[in-house]
């Protein structure tokens, strides 16, 4: 006669197996109310799971898209920053030219403004942000502008002395500079001076930075240039202008050679900020594209996050009410498996 269907040990085992498929249960509601999704989402979609996981690969990217343009837009708005100084130094230098074309008495204001100004453009146009030239292109680790003032004598600066002795026979700081006529001033301002400060003669004695500027793809389809760098046409003009009134000795000069310098730097000073102001907007422009594509962006992640959401989530609410449902079934299941473990024929012959 068999007896084991209706042993104890037999019916332990039974409500031991009951308590642990309960428990097993419970954590998976208690994790589905805690995180507002479907504890094993795979189990539970089935082949919908790869749509679940597409749609979060696509959230990473975006969220991606959105790291890369705060980092952009930093770099836009830090050069930005210095732009707008530049542009206010050079209008403050054309005041003093203004005043020096009027009276050559202010030649001596003209040049030490001058130096200190070409000193602060140095300065400005190397400036790092976290360890990167904002103005070097995509040259980030290279310095992209040499100190015009520094010691040994920078290459730009002994181009400008080499320059004005082969132009008139003798340097700047000679007293035969006073011979000097202004259509002869005129001519080599217009001409060896001018192309000392060219695309080809700057990269070589003053500029390290890449032609090149950052560019940084702001969308799955959208690339955009997001730096400035050294070479552009309106650096090289302020560098020109700070340079002939600071180091071709002007109190020195005849006064016809010395309005052909004061001149010719006002012209050179008003289409520098003319160009400021070009470089100013272009950058304005990927600022404002970035913003653009930031808002995209978010419509975006919020559409797919509803999307997921509708695919993977649960209502918290209705998993609480079954977490406490089955902690009540497995407190029942401890209690008969306690009143179960007491039962013994001994008590009953």
């Amino acid at each position: 006669m068999k007896t084991t269907s209706i042993s104890t040990f037999s019916l332990i085992n039974a409500t031991r197996e009951t308590r642990v498929n309960l428990q097993v249960k419970l954590a998976a509601t208690q994790k589905e109310s805690t995180t507002g999704r479907h504890a094993d989402v795979g189990v539970t979609l089935g082949y919908l799971t790869q749509r679940t996981v597409s749609l979060r690969q696509d959230l990473e990217r975006l969220d991606t898209f959105k790291d890369t343009n705060t980092v952009a837009a930093s770099r836009l708005s830090m050069s930005q920053a210095q732009l707008d100084g530049l542009a206010d130094a050079a209008q403050g230098f054309l005041t003093t030219l203004m005043a020096a074309r009027s009276a050559s008495s202010s030649a001596g204001t003209a040049v030490t403004d001058a130096k200190a100004k070409l000193t602060s453009f140095t300065a400005a146009l190397n400036t790092t942000v976290n360890g990167a030239h904002l103005f070097a292109g995509v040259n980030t680790d290279v310095k992209p502008i040499t100190d015009y003032f520094g010691t040994p004598t920078s290459a730009g600066r002994q181009a400008v002395e080499d320059a004005f002795t082969t132009e008139f026979g003798m340097p700047q700081s000679t007293a035969g500079v006073e011979n000097i006529t202004g259509a002869q001033m005129d001519a080599f301002l217009d001409g060896a001076f001018a192309n000392l400060f060219g695309t080809a003669d700057w990269t070589t004695t003053w500029s390290s930075a890449s032609d090149q500027n950052i560019t940084s793809r702001i969308t799955t389809n959208e690339r955009i240039e997001t730096s400035a760098n050294a070479n552009d046409k309106a650096f090289r003009g302020l560098a020109q202008a700070y340079t002939m009134i600071a180091d071709l000795g002007i109190q020195n000069l005849s006064p016809d050679a010395y309005q052909s310098v004061i001149n010719k730097a006002i012209d050179v000073v008003g289409q520098s900020i003319s160009d400021l102001t070009a470089l100013r907007a272009a950058l304005g422009t990927s600022q404002e594209r970035i913003k653009d594509a930031d808002s995209r962006i978010d419509i975006q992640m919020t559409l797919i996050t509803e999307h997921i959401g509708t695919l993977e989530g649960v209502d918290p609410y209705e998993a609480q009410v079954r977490v406490n449902e089955l902690l009540k079934q497995v407190e029942t299941a401890y209690a008969l498996t306690a009143r179960m473990t007491n039962l013994s024929l001994l008590k009953y012959i």
